[in-house]
């Protein structure tokens, strides 16, 4: 059952998906797929708590208490220090999450600011795997900038 449903996401990823419009982004939707998305080996082992402000259209706030290898989403505070502090834009989050955009273009451009240790802020792109659907999305884009009359 699996390999059939990440065929269909695939497929939806390369011929349906694009850029999120306003009524795409939910940023309580988008803390879950960082919390499937993460890489267990990548993340930290001691116990990391993020807070995450998610602005623009589907704003949302929550934490992601990191311990183990694992991830866990709170809506709620969940009463530990926080280790780092994420302020992003709901929809760049979105596309960098779906692996359009480099983490560094959000932070360049003004879209994500990170406020805590450097080597926290450095590594937090790298706990979550952004190349699910990478391919089929370039292929897309590929394909409507080569549908456009010069």
């Amino acid at each position: 059952m699996t390999p059939i449903v990440w065929a269909i996401g695939h497929w939806a990823a390369e011929w349906t998906f694009g850029d999120p419009a306003e009524e795409d982004c939910d940023g309580r939707s988008l803390m879950w797929r960082l919390h499937q998305h993460a890489n267990p080996a990548k993340l930290p082992r001691q116990r990391t708590v993020v807070h995450l402000t998610l602005t623009g259209a589907g704003a949302a706030q929550g934490w992601l208490d990191i311990q183990r290898g694992a991830v866990t989403v709170c809506t709620d505070d969940p009463g530990y220090d926080v280790d780092l502090a994420v302020q992003a834009d709901t929809g760049q989050m979105q596309r960098w999450l779906v692996g359009l955009v480099p983490f560094r273009d959000l932070i360049a451009n003004g879209h994500a600011r990170m406020l805590g240790p450097s080597r926290l802020a450095r590594a937090f792109p790298t706990w979550f795997d952004t190349t699910y659907f990478a391919e089929g999305l370039r292929r897309a884009g590929q394909r409507r900038r080569e549908a456009v009359p010069a």
